[in-house]
């Protein structure tokens, strides 16, 4: 119990999965309220009520420890409200934590929000970096979708049924052994087509991703991919872009536009990238990791937003942007390690499967598989990036560069002990000198493989680091 209350004493601040909470003022029962609604909404995360904020105090260890002894009552009031919340959150029980001042700390988890947003007093909040969100009527709407709360696979298109009777229809029914009955009856009777409002039969859109020769020309929304190769390691948004090729958009039926970007892009890195110094940049990036990060982007993507999926590749990193923000359960903490509890495209997901040749489908399995095929290459870890960082994106980044031996050990140290210092990282890894050590950081943390922490006062001496992929309360 002492090395819980340790660790709950020992995170430096509050985060977007993180907020502390003393039971004092006025208003602090409907700003709680709000924040569990933010949490929810965003990734989950959790409330330590009875403890002060770290960065609003100059109190230290069991010093800032006010339990919810402070007031009962509004700890009670909190639980009362919460059964406001729409729709009501269930299991939100508080795990009682005492403390050796006799007093006693509240720990709540809040889960993410998976198949709508909860509001409270008719207002949707999220979570940003270390505050909340109220979302305007359009954000809800765009969020809506990039969550996966609204299915842009299952939506009817005004799309002509002829446009859906190709090669890639007539290759699916075989393999399905259907007869051929007519595109628009064996579409309605696999979920592929249903009646409007108006009666008229209508296809989805998964089967204009499917089966169209050229669906992106066919509806509104966007659906190809845009491969563009730069100079250096950097974009630059000038007059003239860094790009050393005219950027390449891969159009077609889904399936064709996974294997026609799997071999444009690998074609790419199995001939290199002219550098400045005039050599020919080697990739070491696995061929199976490189397909799972674009398989993914393809076939999870929020296919409502009107953005293409873009992949950048860099003479030291592919980096492969995709709409859509992580559906269900899935956050950038637990990716590749929780099994999914949905598929944001599941009608799309499930034809595709259905072809005589169908890529690798499974997010969780792909981004495993990806990971494993780094670390065997001793390169870096697949990184992500999200939301807020990207309001309704993902990045995986792919560093084409093999990670050293001082990397490994304070990954290790840091799995362990969850942050680490410049001086003890130094006493790991055997550096004496100070601004060595600072180099590795700055480098680790530009690269996004570590958060930085900065102290209020700033001093370097106090900063922290800690890995962007680490829940602070996992067990």
């Amino acid at each position: 119990m002492k090395k819980r209350i340790k660790s709950i004493l020992d995170i430096p601040e509050e985060t977007q999965t993180i907020e502390f909470k003393r039971l004092r003022g006025d208003k602090v029962v409907g700003k709680i309220i709000q924040t569990i609604v933010a949490l929810a909404n965003t990734d989950g995360g959790h409330i330590v009520f009875g403890v002060d904020d770290p960065e609003k105090t100059k109190l230290k260890g069991l010093d800032r420890v006010f339990g919810i002894e402070e007031n009962k009552d509004l700890f009670d009031s909190v639980f009362h409200e919460i059964k406001n919340i729409i729709p009501p959150v269930s299991n939100l029980k508080p795990d009682l934590i005492e403390v050796e001042n006799k007093k006693t700390i509240a720990l709540l988890r809040v889960p993410k929000a998976a198949e709508s947003f909860y509001s409270i007093n008719s207002q949707v909040w999220t979570r940003l970096h270390k505050s909340n969100k109220k979302l305007s009527p359009q954000e809800i709407v765009k969020l809506n979708y990039a969550k996966g709360f609204e299915k842009a696979d299952k939506e009817l298109v005004n799309v002509d049924f002829e446009l859906l009777d190709t090669e890639h229809f007539d290759g699916w029914r075989k393999n399905r052994k259907i007869k051929d009955e007519g595109v628009k009856d064996i579409l309605l009777q696999t979920g592929l087509a249903r009646k409007d409002d108006e009666g008229l039969l209508r296809p989805t859109r998964a089967a204009v991703l499917l089966f169209a020769k050229f669906p992106n020309d066919l509806m509104e929304t966007k659906c190809t991919v845009r491969i563009i190769q730069l100079k250096g390691t950097i974009e630059k948004f000038e007059e003239t872009p860094n790009y050393l090729e005219k950027p390449k958009t891969i159009d077609g039926p889904v399936i064709d536009v996974i294997k026609n970007s799997h071999e444009y892009v690998l074609n790419i890195l199995k001939s290199g990238l002219r550098i400045d110094s005039g050599f020919i940049n080697e990739y070491k990036i696995p061929e199976r990791t490189v397909k799972e990060a674009i398989t993914n982007a393809v076939i999870h993507r929020d296919y409502h937003i009107k953005r293409d999926i873009e992949i950048r590749i860099f003479e030291d990193r592919v980096e492969v942007l995709s709409p859509g923000l992580f559906p269900y359960n899935i956050t950038k903490t637990n990716i590749g390690f929780e099994r999914a509890d949905g598929e944001r495209n599941h009608l799309l997901v499930k034809h595709l499967r259905e072809f005589p040749e169908p890529p690798n489908l499974n997010l969780n399995e792909g981004v495993r598989a990806m990971r494993i095929g780094m670390d065997r290459q001793n390169l870096y870890p697949p990184i992500f990036f999200t939301y807020p960082s990207y309001e309704d994106s993902v990045k995986v980044v792919l560093l084409n560069e093999e990670q050293p031996d001082e990397w490994e050990k304070v990954k290790k140290y840091l799995k362990e002990n969850r942050y680490i210092n410049n001086k003890e990282a130094r006493e790991i890894i055997n550096i004496t000198q100070s601004y060595k050590m600072s180099r590795l950081l700055k480098k680790w943390t530009i690269k996004g493989l570590l958060l930085k922490i900065e102290s209020e006062s700033k001093n370097p001496r106090y900063t922290r680091y800690k890995l962007p992929d680490i829940d602070e309360f996992e067990k």
